[in-house]
């Protein structure tokens, strides 16, 4: 790199630094590494994604600390660290490595009593050379064999370490793919889920939908926050306990919520839908902090049908109208756009 392009190179991430610094100063969120990372990135605008879902966020002004570190994980730790690569050359490393030991050793195990019997034989062999050069043999072999065999110990220790790094790596990627708050599939983890199932064969057709709890800011607004998250985790189970396992279900940002019903009609999501609606609508918990009993959760629903050429996106369009279609409705009722 010449001199020109260096100093270019400084300015320009000279010039990111200022704009992020400056973003988190007008947002009052203090330069931490975190932040700093992702006020950085987004003034770099190459991750997408990660522009888009700040741009979304920032009409409300909601970057709390659970906010900023889903951002973090979803978009910016899954750019520097290829997850799968990683996890399936250590899985290969940690297979390959015990394969050969195990081998090694059972090979080696062969041949010491292969010799230890061959020993028992030449004992009847008068000729003193021949029994020297065996026996030396036989010595030899079982100081191999002791030290193969603490090389082994040695190996398993060292997979055993690998295996929690694996381990480790699984958890970090987890938490780059889940919701925080309510272990769902995030926004991007959801849109790569979605594509995997337009790839499968045996998917001939699915159905998306978009729920939104009614009239969230509410309970913020009388309960605080803590009861916000419970709300928003009660439904989230609830979602979770009456789909099927095949169905999938993200948090798709704040108190939404998409849907994704493979092999799935629009009709019989509908009716579906409903049946969800109508549990929701009976949920409640009490505020043990106050002994209020908190109940009055609904959620409105929009849902559409896959079409030829249809990517998420289009159906994300098409089912967020019909939920829009929802709340002008009123709100608590289900809606599909055909």
């Amino acid at each position: 790199m010449s001199k020109d392009q260096v100093e270019s190179s400084t300015k320009a991430i000279g010039r990111l630094s200022l704009q992020a610094l400056t973003w988190l100063r007008d947002r009052q969120i203090p330069a931490l590494p975190i932040p700093y990372s992702i006020a950085f990135e987004y003034h770099h605008n190459v991750i997408n994604k990660l522009v888009e879902r700040i741009e979304e966020l920032d009409q409300d002004g909601e970057f709390d600390d659970e906010t900023l570190d889903q951002l973090f994980r979803e978009y910016i730790l899954t750019k520097y660290i290829d997850f799968d690569g990683f996890n399936k050359s250590v899985v290969d490393i940690v297979d390959d490595t015990g394969s050969a030991v195990s081998e090694a050793r059972n090979q080696l195990k062969q041949f010491k009593e292969f010799l230890k019997e061959a020993k028992k034989r030449l004992d009847q062999i008068t000729s003193d050379d021949t029994r020297s050069l065996v026996t030396s043999l036989i010595d030899n072999t079982s100081e191999t064999f002791n030290s193969v065999q603490a090389l082994e110990k040695h190996l398993h220790s060292v997979m055993a370490e690998m295996r929690v790094l694996q381990k480790k790596y699984n958890k970090m990627q987890r938490q780059a793919q889940h919701d925080q708050l309510t272990g769902l599939l995030n926004r991007s983890a959801l849109q790569s889920a979605f594509k995997r199932m337009q790839e499968n064969e045996n998917i001939e057709f699915l159905t998306l939908a978009v729920a939104d709890i009614d009239f969230f800011k509410k309970f913020n607004d009388d309960h605080g926050h803590t009861i916000g998250d419970k709300v928003i985790k009660l439904v989230a189970d609830t979602l979770v306990s009456n789909l099927k396992g095949s169905d999938i279900v993200s948090r798709y940002g704040g108190e939404e919520f998409v849907i994704i019903l493979p092999n799935t009609r629009a009709n019989d999501g509908l009716n579906l839908m409903n049946k969800i609606r109508q549990v929701v609508q009976n949920l409640s918990f009490v505020n043990k902090a106050t002994g209020d009993k908190i109940n009055g959760i609904t959620m409105s629903f929009g849902l559409t049908e896959n079409k030829e050429g249809d990517n998420f996106h289009c159906l994300f369009d098409r089912a967020d109208k019909a939920l829009y279609r929802s709340k002008q409705n009123g709100r608590n009722c289900v809606h599909c756009e055909y």
